[in-house]
């Protein structure tokens, strides 16, 4: 069969519209997809994170930068902390334990107790649950540069602080009361989920590591 100049630009244009129209009904499909229905609340707009200045479980700087190009979900608590934090990690441990090695997240757990959590402390604690768990911690900074880390996360915890009869703060026998929650990072570090736990029993909350995993990737496939 011949085909003229005319025919074949005629067939070239409709090849390259018919590719066109295609393309705008797959985006249109993608944007048209309903969110996954995860334990807690998936961000359609991921939400930015101030800058912040933390310290690692190894004395190194950790700030905004470190957390680009991986997922990361983020725990916080205190490693004095006698029940929901160790649950939570053993959880976390489990929920990787459940996942292909391409797909799993690194995971931080930002501590609400700096004066007791130093960086040699976090890694004493750490590896009980993975040895490839990221500690955070801060030093007393006149800049509170820790602070744009938590309100960007809304991480919530405080400190019923104790004094000795000098009335010197107890540096050791104050309690700490947080939030439970895990915040999901996407790889331009940025907030894109948060997973709340599920009660358990009365007044006990915990995380399923099946759910988890299962939450993560959805969300993961959800963001592309």
């Amino acid at each position: 069969m011949h085909f003229s100049s005319r025919n074949r630009m005629r067939l070239g244009f409709s090849i390259a519209y018919s590719v066109l129209f295609i393309a705008v009904i797959v985006s249109w499909i993608n944007r048209a997809v309903p969110p996954p229905q995860i334990q807690g609340v998936l961000l359609i707009e991921s939400r930015e994170l101030a800058d912040f200045e933390l310290i690692n479980h190894l004395g190194d700087e950790f700030s905004n930068k470190d957390l680009l190009g991986e997922w990361h979900l983020v725990s916080y608590g205190f490693t004095a902390c006698p029940d929901v934090c160790p649950t939570t990690l053993t959880q976390l441990t489990r929920m990787k334990e459940e996942m292909d090695s391409g797909s799993k997240p690194k995971i931080l757990f930002y501590s609400v107790d700096h004066r007791r959590d130093t960086a040699a402390q976090l890694a004493n604690y750490l590896p009980f649950f993975d040895a490839d768990i990221i500690g955070l911690t801060h030093l007393d900074d006149p800049d509170n540069t820790h602070l744009a880390f938590e309100n960007s996360l809304g991480i919530a915890s405080s400190l019923d602080l104790m004094f000795k009869p000098d009335g010197s703060l107890d540096q050791q026998g104050y309690r700490v009361n947080h939030g439970i929650a895990l915040l999901v990072l996407n790889p331009q570090g940025r907030l894109q989920a948060i997973l709340k736990p599920r009660e358990t029993s009365p007044g006990i909350y915990g995380f399923d590591p099946k759910e988890l995993s299962r939450d993560y990737l959805a969300i993961r496939a959800f963001n592309g």
